[in-house]
Parts: structure tokens; C-alpha cells; sequence
């Protein structure tokens, strides 16, 4: 193998990675989108749940109310 070959065979190994870089960072771009999407999905769940565990007893802490159906 000449060094003609080995040099070309290196450029087309540089320019698949590069390809594949590229590629790989457009898909971590869409991943990072998905997991901001999953966050406020998240948030808003919490909320949800904050606001109906305080409309019951007052507090965000205080356990469920009991009734007493004597």
C-alpha cells in the first residue's frame, strides 16, 4: 500500500467521523428538546398535585384529611 493510498484512506476515515459528529450532535439537539418538553410536563404535574393537596387540608404538608361519617 502506497502512501497515496494510506493518505486517502485516511481523509475518507476524517470525513465519515465528521459526518457522523454532525449527526450526532443534530440528534443530542433534539434530545435536549425532549427532555425541556419532559421538564415542564413534570412541572406542571407537580403543581397539579401541590395545589390539590392544599385546597384539601391548607397545607402542602399536613397528611389528607380524615372524615368522620358517624
Amino acid at each position: 500500500m502506497s502512501i497515496t493510498d494510506r493518505v486517502l484512506d485516511a481523509l475518507k476515515a476524517a470525513m465519515l467521523l465528521e459526518s457522523r459528529v454532525t449527526s450526532l450532535a443534530e440528534n443530542v439537539g433534539h434530545l435536549a428538546k425532549d427532555v425541556r418538553e419532559v421538564d415542564k410536563r413534570l412541572v406542571r404535574v407537580e403543581t397539579v398535585i401541590e395545589m390539590g393537596v392544599r385546597g384539601r387540608s391548607g397545607s402542602p404538608f399536613a397528611p389528607p384529611a380524615i372524615e368522620d361519617n358517624r
